[in-house]
């Protein structure tokens, strides 16, 4: 083969991986995307139902069954915003903590030249999971928070019917609404330093077992 043959076909071969590379990039974007939005809109939901629930008394009681339909209507969301995304939550688990412990390898073991990329495309990586992490607590925060409201409200001037149905609240809240990573891990801000943790054990075994190659040829 001809050496321009050769060059063309490599030229061929680096469009093609950037524009693998773009589409990688297009895929992932749109579905953090979609993610952060579907939970925030979920915690808008629970914040403003708790505002509802809080300003309850005497006189705004007979609320309380369509503030219960709502409150079911959000749980059974909040289950469906948990089936779609717990594969993606799973995949950015995994593979990010895989990313995180092999960019610090390179980042310690790697050529001078290489820093400033993988460093970028560390960060990058950080501020993913971390976002994550982030929306995840606060899907457990707001879904709380209907609990406390109910507790704050002033529940001891309605009649007997209408405490057992703020007491039912109550219970159905102490099991906060959350994201998980295919029931493997929750979605929070543990989980986040979970991941560090696991990455940083990945980083030292995989430091403690490598042999530089000037060593393998002695």
């Amino acid at each position: 083969m001809d050496i321009p043959e050769f060059e063309d076909i490599f030229k061929q071969i680096k469009i093609n991986f950037h524009i693998i590379g773009f589409i990688c990039v297009l895929y992932f974007t749109t579905v953090d995307a979609l993610y952060y939005t579907l939970t925030s809109h979920m915690c808008a939901q629970f914040s403003v139902l708790s505002d509802e629930i809080k300003d309850l008394d005497h006189s705004s009681s007979h609320c309380l069954s369509e503030i219960v339909k709502k409150h079911q209507y959000l749980l059974k969301l909040s289950e469906d915003l948990e089936k779609i995304f717990r594969a993606p939550n799973l995949f950015n688990v995994l593979v990010g903590s895989i990313e995180i412990c092999a960019l610090g390898f390179n980042l310690t073991m790697g050529q001078w030249a290489q820093i400033p990329g993988v460093i970028l495309f560390l960060l990058s990586i950080l501020v993913q999971i971390l976002m994550i992490s982030v929306f995840g607590e606060n899907l457990i925060k707001e879904s709380s928070k209907i609990g406390d409201a109910a507790f704050i409200c002033k529940w001891y001037d309605m009649d007997n019917k209408a405490k057992k149905t703020i007491l039912l609240i109550m219970l159905r809240s102490n099991k906060p609404q959350k994201l998980t990573a295919y029931k493997f891990s929750v979605i929070s801000y543990k989980s986040f330093t979970k991941i560090i943790s696991t990455s940083w054990s990945y980083f030292t075994i995989l430091r403690t077992v490598y042999t530089p190659p000037e060593l393998n040829n002695e």
